[in-house]
C-alpha cells in the first residue's frame, strides 16, 4: 500500500513497476499540500483523457503539460480501441475512455517489424492500457505510447478510474485531513474537471448550432452502425460541409466515434 497525504491506495500493476500505480517508484512530490504542487520528471500520471484534452501547457511552451497545477511527463490511461491506423512508421490508435477521445501513436522499429506489428497488436472495441508521454503537434494533441497492452481483467478498467480520482483529489485537496477546508463539502462530484456530466443539457449548453443538430440526429437514430454523413446532411439539411465540422466537434467531445469508415458516425452510449 501507498498513502498520499491520507489516501491510502492499493496497488493493481497499472503504474508499470511492483508498487502498481499512480506515480513510479522513486518519485516524490514536493512543495505544501494542495494545488500548486510540482512533481518530478519520473512521475508517471494516472489519468482521464479528458484531463489529457484539457491539460495546460506550462509557461516557456517548452513542450511540457500541467493537470491539476502539476507538471507532468507521462501518463496512464485505459480505454476502448474505436479505431486503428497502420502507417509506415508507427501505428495510431484512436482511443476512448468515456470521458473523451485521443489518439495514441506507437512508433515501429523497422528492424523488428513482422506482418502482425504492422496491422496492429490490438482489434478495435478491445480495452487497452497506455504508458506515453503527452504531445502537441499542429495544435493537435496525440499520446506517444511507450507501451500499450491489452485489458485482461475488467476489474483494471474500474480501477483505474478510482486511482486517477485519488491522484486527482491529492493535487487538488492536499490530502483527506484537509478536506473540509479545501471548499465545499468534500464531494468529489463537485469537480467536474475529471469525467464529462452524463446528460444530454449540459452538452447542449456550450455545443454550436450544426454540433448540435447532428447530435439530435444521431440521439434519434441509435444505429449501432452509425450513419453515413451524406445521409445526415441529407436528413438534417445541413452541407457536407457542415456536417464534418460537427462531426469534428463532437469528436473532439467525446460524443460520437467512426465506424464503418470515416465517414459514418455513432453517438456514444451513456451520453
Amino acid at each position: 500500500m501507498t498513502s498520499f497525504g491520507g489516501y491510502t491506495r492499493t496497488g493493481y500493476g497499472a503504474g508499470g513497476d511492483n508498487d502498481g500505480g499512480g506515480f513510479v517508484g522513486g518519485s516524490q512530490i514536493s512543495g505544501s499540500q494542495g494545488g500548486g504542487k510540482s512533481v518530478s520528471e519520473d512521475s508517471l500520471r494516472p489519468v482521464t483523457i479528458k484531463q489529457i484534452i484539457d491539460a495546460e501547457l506550462s509557461y516557456g511552451s517548452d513542450g511540457t503539460f500541467r493537470i491539476d497545477g502539476a507538471d507532468i511527463s507521462q501518463v496512464t490511461f485505459v480505454g476502448m480501441v474505436r479505431q486503428i491506423s497502420p502507417q509506415t512508421t508507427n501505428i495510431t490508435y484512436r482511443l476512448d475512455d468515456g470521458t473523451g477521445v485521443i489518439e495514441v501513436k506507437q512508433w515501429l522499429d523497422p528492424d523488428k517489424q513482422d506482418d502482425s506489428t504492422r496491422g496492429g497488436a490490438f482489434q478495435e472495441e478491445q480495452y487497452v492500457r497506455v504508458w506515453g508521454r503527452l504531445k502537441s503537434f499542429g495544435n493537435k494533441r496525440h499520446v506517444g505510447a511507450h507501451v500499450i497492452k491489452p485489458v485482461t481483467d475488467f476489474n483494471e478498467v474500474n480501477y483505474h478510474l478510482l486511482e486517477a480520482t485519488y491522484v486527482h483529489l491529492f493535487f487538488t485537496r492536499g490530502g483527506l485531513e484537509n478536506v473540509g477546508h479545501a471548499g465545499g463539502d468534500g464531494n468529489a462530484a463537485e469537480d467536474d474537471s475529471m469525467f464529462v456530466e452524463n446528460n444530454d443539457a449540459a452538452f447542449l449548453k456550450s455545443a454550436s448550432f450544426h454540433a448540435k443538430k447532428m447530435y439530435q440526429y444521431l440521439n434519434q437514430s441509435r444505429s449501432n452502425e452509425g450513419v453515413n454523413m451524406h445521409v445526415i446532411a441529407k436528413d438534417t439539411g445541413m452541407t457536407i460541409q457542415e456536417v464534418m465540422t460537427a462531426a469534428e466537434e463532437l469528436l473532439g467531445s467525446g460524443k460520437v466515434y467512426t465506424t464503418l469508415d470515416d465517414e459514418t458516425f455513432a453517438l456514444l452510449e451513456g451520453f
